[in-house]
């Protein structure tokens, strides 16, 4: 499978898999499944991120369902740390390792040696810089970034005449973080967009609200990375006594997010929706598929949505 995940990127072919929870194997079909009774090694990126925790528990969940053995260790964004933790499920033989890398190329040497001991891979959420995968299950970082960016793009074009101050906050690891900013850049293009701060968040709300409030000039709007860049700014703001500047964040999903968009923040007015079940309902499957010696497509990506307070009651109902 090498070099196919590097192919298909640069011609730009994107597999759309959505395999909703519904169409996992379930519990009452364990016997036809390759998934019963295999020890599953998951390295998340960062548990102190809500949705990725609520990642962690859609994993406990389901394996509980699927008869999964199952075990979910934090990655704290630090390539060592999910390097020792790939290295200790190496020597306790597991069945599979799922892994949502910390940055590109940071895991290369450790992924080589559980290949090399025949135990396969399986990417989520991130990517790396290793391609001897089973495959990646994802959603695509740049639509994210699009979706944001073109529903700023007629705000801005419709509400500033096409002119507005935008703070950036970003993170140097993941990379698919970059991704998501790049979609919001790309779609603004057109516009006259005065980037007054783009700085390094790292993750971290207290940090996200820091960046913020240092800024001097007057924001428009905050697009944030992912979610804890948007709450962080969001608490900068209204400690500041700002009510104009509108906050949008991406990959978001959970109580906090909806009920804050349902209450019509004055500030936090926008996230990417991205389902922690669909993502790990579709990589459960996927190596159902692969045990099940079935094909499996080298990159599966989930739908997306954008919510605010005008559709969020649908995600709520969700919960």
């Amino acid at each position: 499978m090498k070099k196919r995940l590097m192919v298909l990127a640069m011609a730009g072919i994107m597999v759309t898999g959505l395999v909703s929870s519904a169409n996992i194997v379930s519990a009452d079909d364990k016997e036809a499944s390759g998934l019963e009774g295999k020890r599953i090694g998951v390295c998340l990126v960062y548990k102190g991120d809500e949705w990725c925790a609520a990642v962690a528990d859609e994993f406990e969940k389901q394996a509980k369902d699927l008869g999964v053995d199952v075990n979910i260790q934090d990655g704290n964004l630090d390539a060592e740390t999910q390097t020792k933790q790939i290295e200790n499920y190496i020597a306790q033989e597991y069945d599979l390792i799922a892994v949502d890398p910390a940055n590109a190329d940071g895991l290369v040497p450790v992924l080589q040696k559980a290949t090399d001991a025949g135990i396969p891979i399986v990417f989520f959420d991130n990517n790396a810089d290793y391609e001897d995968i089973v495959s990646y299950v994802t959603w695509d970082s740049y639509e994210t970034g699009q979706i944001i960016g073109k529903y700023l793009h007629d705000k801005i074009k419709d509400e500033k005449d096409g002119k507005a101050n935008v703070a950036v906050l970003t993170m140097s690891s993941p990379v698919s973080i970059q991704k998501r900013i790049e979609g919001v850049k790309d779609a603004l293009e057109d516009l006259d967009i005065n980037y007054v701060s783009e700085q390094d968040y790292e993750g971290n709300r207290e940090k996200a609200s820091n960046i913020i409030t240092n800024i001097k000039e007057d924001i428009d709007y905050v697009v944030a990375g992912q979610d804890n860049g948007g709450f962080g700014a969001m608490s900068a703001l209204q400690a500041l006594g700002n009510d104009t500047t509108e906050v949008y964040s991406m990959g978001g999903y959970g109580a906090e997010a909806f009920d804050t968009l349902a209450a019509d923040d004055t500030n936090y007015k926008g996230t990417v929706v991205v389902s922690p079940s669909e993502l790990v309902s579709s990589t459960y499957q996927v190596i159902s598929d692969y045990f099940d010696g079935k094909d499996v497509e080298p990159l599966v990506n989930i739908k997306l949505n954008l919510c605010t307070k005008d559709n969020v009651s649908e995600y709520q109902s969700e919960e």
